[in-house]
């Protein structure tokens, strides 16, 4: 959906990115540029409330697993701020989906709650159901049904880039970087126990997958992610192996073939 084609309320908003990890930052922005008025971003909860003390945001999407001051707490404190970003409507994205937590941050003041891996079209959709409900989104008909899902979908990582081909090899491969960079440190993490900052990469990376259309890797992820946030002081076990499988096709995709954006 291109900004010509969105309702006026849309395409006026200025809005404010909150997130800890700079390849997530950068498909949300790019994917926003042609279809609202401005958009800003800030890496923390602490640089979110500053920007929020002295410039005007309607809406603000904001992580929720941050370091120092999660979303949550961030939130709080642009609530009670002088001036007009303290009204903003907010969006809270996080990969957990148990419903209790998406009640509690509901409950907690959020306007709204997008898991991740999200698309861009999945955040428009939220924008126009909280300033534009009566263009919200359609049903889905009964004779829908979910096509089997690629390594890698290069038709969603290129809807997340604007349909800029070179934006999208380039986030991608920023990507698979990073995989190849961090997988020895996540393994570091889960050999010495710290299974809070495994989780907290974990969460990253399955936003960040999601935006570079490496699905498969995003939902590895989330289950990862998922089995060590729960109170079991087993390993990771056949979660972690199912993983790494999928990481690791996913690096080499990445950084191999970032160019062809095709499905895979």
């Amino acid at each position: 959906m291109t900004g010509s084609s969105l309702p006026d309320a849309l395409r006026a908003l200025n809005v404010l990115i909150v997130d800890d990890h700079e390849i997530n930052r950068e498909f949300l922005s790019i994917g926003l540029a042609d279809k609202v008025a401005r958009v800003e971003t800030s890496a923390d909860g602490a640089s979110a409330v500053e920007r929020c003390r002295t410039e005007s945001f309607d809406v603000i999407l904001m992580d929720l697993h941050m370091p120092q001051m999660d979303g949550l707490a961030t939130a709080h404190r642009i609530r009670d701020l002088p001036g007009s970003s303290a009204r903003s409507r907010m969006i809270v994205l996080t990969a957990d989906a148990r419903p209790e937590q998406r009640e509690r941050l509901l409950a907690a003041g959020f306007d709204a709650y997008l898991n991740k891996p999200l698309s861009i079209t999945d955040l428009i959709e939220a924008l126009t159901e909280l300033f534009e409900p009566q263009h919200g989104r359609k049903a889905r008909h009964d004779g829908d049904s979910p096509r089997t899902t690629p390594l890698i979908d290069w038709t969603c990582a290129l809807a997340a880039a604007n349909g800029q081909e070179k934006t999208a090899a380039r986030l991608a491969q920023m990507l698979g970087r990073e995989l190849q960079e961090r997988l020895p440190e996540l393994d570091r993490m889960l050999a010495e126990g710290r299974k809070q900052e495994a989780a907290a990469l974990l969460h990253q990376w399955a936003g960040a997958g999601g935006f570079a259309g490496a699905m498969q890797f995003s939902n590895a992820c989330s289950i990862l992610c998922r089995r060590l946030i729960q109170a079991d002081p087993s390993s990771p076990g056949t979660a972690y192996a199912e993983f790494l499988r999928t990481a690791g096709a996913t690096r080499q995709a990445l950084t191999g073939r970032a160019e062809g954006l095709e499905p895979i």
